[in-house]
């Protein structure tokens, strides 16, 4: 499949891959928030050091 970017979308793509670990960490996370529909927050995993998308825990209803 092709994409096309311009070139700030390129720059803030390669940024954003930087900062998660590369392009296949970024599109990692990318699949975790669809599943999570994007309810939660990206955080570092303190034990692995990995960034991860950490979902937000559904209220428990009584």
């Amino acid at each position: 499949m092709a994409s096309f970017l311009t070139l700030d979308q390129q720059r803030t793509a390669g940024a954003a891959a930087r900062k998660a670990g590369g392009y296949d960490e970024l599109i990692r996370l990318e699949k975790e928030r669809r599943m999570a529909q994007g309810k939660g927050q990206v955080k570092r995993d303190a034990s692995t050091g990995r960034v991860i998308f950490a979902a937000q825990k559904k209220p428990v209803s009584a």
